[in-house]
């Protein structure tokens, strides 16, 4: 009989080598056997952990993302834009961890590319939640009542600018690979979108009743910003 570690440790074997494959081939692409020649263990193994692969699939998918979408959710103390702040700055630090192993991003990524009833799940447990908490806080600092498609659009550009720099890694390090550089890198990276999206939601709505003109205004075909927007702080 065997003991308990030994089970335990089997079940961590084929979960982290299943997740392996499937980031590389997808679920479909992805058979027991590759997992099961890989991990060195035998099906009945994988039945016993996880009864079938749809099963191995999902727990694989929420190993994934529980380095994300478990964000302490719970507003801290301060003023809406410190919260945004914090928010920014643990998510990247949950998305560039060095020690994050590299499939968890590409399992998501394969999901998101060739989607699987899983994604229900994802979105439920991991991209909602995160996305509703945004979208209550950018309504805080406007102090006004934008449209849900407005609060939609900010908050999707809030979200997309912090995944870009895990999702587009390999494009960055051909393009800019100084932006992923250095022991301060995630820092710098959650800062400047901080100061990105508080500069821009200040000049489109909170100077919006103080001052008109701070409105981007049209002109043959051309936007134009007049007003001020306020100075990036880094530290």
């Amino acid at each position: 009989m065997k003991s308990r570690s030994t089970l335990d440790e089997t079940k961590e074997r084929i979960l982290h080598t299943a997740g392996e494959a499937f980031g590389a081939h997808g679920f479909d692409g992805t058979t027991i056997r590759k997992i099961t020649e890989k991990a060195g263990v035998n099906v009945a193994a994988v039945n016993y952990h996880f009864r079938d692969k749809s099963e191995l699939y999902m727990r694989v998918l929420r190993e994934a993302k529980c380095w994300t979408g478990d964000l302490p959710l719970l507003e801290p103390g301060g003023c809406p834009e410190e919260q945004l702040r914090g928010m920014i700055f643990t998510l990247m630090r949950r998305l560039l961890d060095p020690a994050r192993p590299a499939w968890h991003v590409q399992v998501i990524t394969q999901e998101m590319l060739h989607p699987t009833p899983a994604l229900d799940m994802l979105v439920r447990e991991m991209t909602e939640p995160i996305f509703s908490h945004v979208r209550a806080l950018v309504r805080k600092i406007t102090g006004e009542k934008p449209t849900r498609t407005q609060l939609d659009l900010i908050a999707s550009s809030i979200v997309g600018q912090c995944l870009f720099y895990i999702r587009s890694r390999p494009m960055i390090e051909r393009l800019a690979p100084e932006l992923i550089k250095g022991p301060d890198r995630i820092e710098r990276i959650a800062e400047h979108i901080t100061a990105f999206s508080l500069a821009a939601l200040c000049n489109l709505y909170k100077n919006k009743n103080k001052n008109k003109n701070n409105r981007p205004s049209v002109r043959n075909g051309r936007t134009s910003h007049r007003g001020r927007i306020p100075a990036q702080h880094t530290s």
